[in-house]
């Protein structure tokens, strides 16, 4: 009898050992299939990191929900992003452009534009007629943006009496705000949601924005090629759904 309890027993034990390590595969399971994603500070209105959420962000987490990946956000100055997924830190770097260092990275198609202009106050009356004349004016600009937007802008710049990149885009709306700069340079759509912020109402109407650049594609990249290709199909059938339409409107961008 003793030994029939105790070969009950043994088999208990192994049998919770066994749902045990099956619980414990299904929890790293789950954890190993978490995607994570570097991606810049706070750009609001399409990374507000605060809230973990935004246009950018709404919109790559829905993707890779169709595709069955939950993800997780690891927020870096812009600049870092391809330097930490080219370490092996993060599975995916957001907002990757062509003219980084993209070596031995899948980068998608593109999955967002930004719209980057040369913002001056209207009580300024500045007049630009090419990007070339912005060396004769002070400029505060989003960080990579002498990398971003080309060759004429990076020549201008080195000209420029004052030329600063900065991380925090907050900083460079309030300098343009207090007269501290004649130009910022940043997507239209950041501006209109921080100056805002700032002011307490849209100040569009009080600047000037001189559409010098053309719409920057930005990529994602990724360390599996196979993912990115499966991201590229997932992205595509996401755009043209009625959430996506809904995204959009939510964020009430300006063209």
């Amino acid at each position: 009898m003793r030994k029939e309890l105790g070969w009950r027993k043994q088999g208990y034990v192994a049998c919770l050992y066994s749902l045990l390590l099956l619980a414990a595969s299904f929890s790293n399971q789950a954890v190993a299939n978490t995607l994570s994603i570097s991606v810049g500070w706070n750009k609001p209105p399409y990374v507000i990191e605060e809230k973990n959420s935004g246009f950018e962000l709404d919109m790559v987490s829905a993707i890779f929900a169709t595709m069955g990946y939950p993800v997780s956000y690891v927020y870096v100055p812009f600049g870092r992003s391809n330097t930490l997924i080219k370490a092996g830190k993060v599975d995916v770097a957001l907002t990757i452009n062509q003219r980084m260092d993209t070596e031995g990275l899948a980068l998608s198609e593109s999955y967002i534009s930004y719209q980057n202009a040369a913002i001056s106050l209207k009580g300024r009356s500045i007049e630009l007629s090419s990007i070339q004349d912005l060396r004769n004016y002070s400029i505060v600009a989003f960080q990579n943006a002498s990398l971003v937007l080309g060759n004429d802008y990076r020549m201008a710049t080195k000209l420029s009496p004052l030329y600063l990149e900065l991380p925090d885009q907050r900083k460079q709306v309030e300098m343009l705000l207090k007269g501290k700069v004649d130009f910022v340079v940043m997507d239209i759509n950041i501006f209109n949601y921080l100056s805002t912020e700032l002011i307490g109402s849209s100040h569009i109407s009080n600047v000037v924005i001189h559409r010098l650049f053309p719409k920057t594609d930005y990529h994602m990249a990724f360390k599996s090629k196979e993912l990115m290709l499966t991201f590229n199909a997932a992205m595509h059938a996401f755009k043209q759904t009625d959430a996506y339409t809904k995204l959009v409107e939510k964020y009430e961008f300006l063209h």
